[in-house]
């Protein structure tokens, strides 16, 4: 894994269509797919702008279910449908860590980033997201992989 990246940025809302699922942690993988494809078909079935790589915002992470939003970047909102909604990801102040390796080394770059905060003296404000920026179907050596993790912050 490569030295972590870790930086303040400021971020305009960013429309989503996203399909939020309530499971056991064990079952992420699964969900994701089912959820990603379902809305990148929607996507492309309906022309909507897609505005970059697939993300999953992490509503409530605890010790049995978690609650994740597996979210399609828009660059105009659309409506929702089935069980597709329509929102946006938080605006204004985020910290941005980029984590490069497999995902189940994301771990390490949360208690990184954690510690970041720390030091900073920042508070998170909102739910925490990360943005797939190589597709493993594309890219299999998992060393290759890069997921940009997003937490808004307080400012103050």
């Amino acid at each position: 894994m490569k030295d972590m990246e870790i930086s303040r940025v400021n971020l305009d809302p960013q429309p989503i269509l996203f399909i939020q699922r309530k499971f056991d942690q064990a079952d992420l993988q699964k969900h994701m797919a089912e959820c990603f494809g379902k809305l990148f078909a929607h996507g492309m079935q309906q022309g909507l702008a897609i505005a970059g790589q697939p993300m999953a915002r992490y509503v409530s992470i605890g010790p049995g279910l978690w609650t994740v939003d597996f979210v399609l970047p828009l660059s105009a909102p659309a409506e929702p449908v089935d069980d597709m909604q329509s929102g946006s990801l938080e605006g204004g102040e985020v910290v941005k860590g980029v984590h490069y390796g497999p995902y189940e080394a994301l771990q390490e770059s949360y208690i990184a980033i954690e510690s970041w905060l720390e030091k900073e003296g920042l508070t998170p404000r909102a739910a925490n997201w990360e943005q797939y920026m190589t597709s493993p179907a594309e890219i299999p050596d998992t060393a290759q992989w890069r997921t940009d993790i997003y937490w808004p912050v307080k400012v103050r």
